[in-house]
């Protein structure tokens, strides 16, 4: 860890740090009080909070290679496929997953191995 950090970088650490600490909070209450009104607003903020600590680790530790670029592209291909497949035909279940794992992991497991697509050299 960086010893020497501007005062604004630690005040950014201690701001994201305090609002997990407020979520973290706020999913509790909302827990106790079964307040689903409560539950869905700490859901929101979770999630903006995991996207920007997924930006913050994506700028700091440069993670956008090609291959997870494809990776990406793939997974969301998969996901989109799942929720269509499964809601807009009546395929079972075991051809729909099957459709998803190919298309999520066979491919571009395949696109790597035989395009050598992402590597140095």
């Amino acid at each position: 860890m960086k010893q020497d950090r501007s005062v604004t970088d630690k005040m950014k650490i201690t701001a994201i740090g305090l609002a997990y600490l407020l979520v973290g909070g706020g999913f509790f209450i909302s827990l106790a009080t079964d307040s689903i009104q409560l539950f869905t607003a700490v859901a929101v903020g979770i999630l903006g909070l995991l996207i920007i600590s997924l930006v913050i680790i994506i700028r700091r530790e440069g993670l956008v290679t090609a291959e997870n670029k494809v990776i990406g592209v793939f997974v969301l291909l998969a996901m989109g496929l799942l929720f269509g497949l499964s809601a807009l035909t009546t395929l079972s279940s075991e051809i729909v997953f099957g459709i998803v794992f190919i298309v999520g992991i066979i491919v571009p497991h395949l696109l790597f191995q035989y395009t050598h697509y992402g590597t140095i050299g």
